[in-house]
Order: structure tokens, then sequence, then C-alpha cells
């Protein structure tokens, strides 16, 4: 009976995860490509290290919880990097798109290598839609060395 019991909640584990696997691959594919293109275009509004231009591409969650001198520290921190050139290939996260099935709102993250006119930098940014449009839910840059 105890054997029974423990194979039947493994296969409904495997089960349960290989589901969840299987929808975050279609949530990628779904996005993707505009996710890519959002992202390229928000960089390039983004990079004139203008605190206005963050606050049009931050959502209104992210908005209620930033102020607008963490926004302005934020803009001087990346100010150094230039305006937008380039990004390598985004990376998303298969665990964000699993997770989108639980939210109101998809939260999808991507991770990249960035190229500004002055340096590289590692991206991480998770979009979220709002009035059927991405908007920045989370949004960081490292120095890549």
């Amino acid at each position: 009976m105890k054997n029974t019991a423990l194979r039947v909640f493994i296969v409904a584990g495997l089960v349960l995860f290989g589901s969840l696997y299987y929808y975050s691959g279609e949530v990628k594919e779904h996005y993707e490509d505009n996710a890519r293109r959002y992202l390229s275009n928000a960089l390039q509004r983004i990079s004139s290290w203008e605190t206005d231009a963050l606050k049009e591409e931050l959502s209104q969650a992210t908005l209620s919880h930033v102020s607008d001198e963490q926004l302005a520290a934020l803009a001087e921190q990346y100010r150094s990097l230039g305006a937008f050139d380039r990004m390598d290939e985004l990376h998303f996260s298969r665990l964000s798109g699993a997770l989108s099935l639980f939210a109101e709102s998809p939260r999808l993250s991507y991770s990249g290598k960035i190229y500004f006119e002055q340096g590289a930098a590692v991206m991480t940014a998770t979009l979220t839609l709002q009035n059927q449009r991405f908007k920045l839910y989370n949004f960081n840059l490292s120095r890549a060395d």
C-alpha cells in the first residue's frame, strides 16, 4: 500500500513538473519576438538616462514602490554607459514562464549581454503586461567584465 501511494505521488509530481516545463516553453515561444523587440526599443529610450524615460517604461506596480530620487540615482549610476547599441541573444527564465500560470499578468524574465557606447553590461529584466503592452516590472544592469 505504501509503495503504491508513493508511486502515484511520484508520477503525479513528474506529470506536474513536465506540464509546467511544457507550458513555460509555450510562453517563451508566444512572447519571445515581441519581448526582444520591446526590450530593444525600451533600451534605446532608457539609455538617454533621463528619469522620465525610465518612468515611461516601468509598470504601475513598480512605480508605486520607487521614488523619483531612486530613479534619479539609478539613471546617474548607468549614465556612464552611454547610448544603447545592441544586445546579444536573450535568455528566457523558464521558471518565470511557469510561474506566470499562477499570476494575474505574466511576468517574464530575460537576461543577456547589452552593449552601450561606453561598454557592456549584463541585463536582467522582468516584463509584465499592462494594457496589452509590455512594461518593465524589474530591471537591473551590472557591468560586464
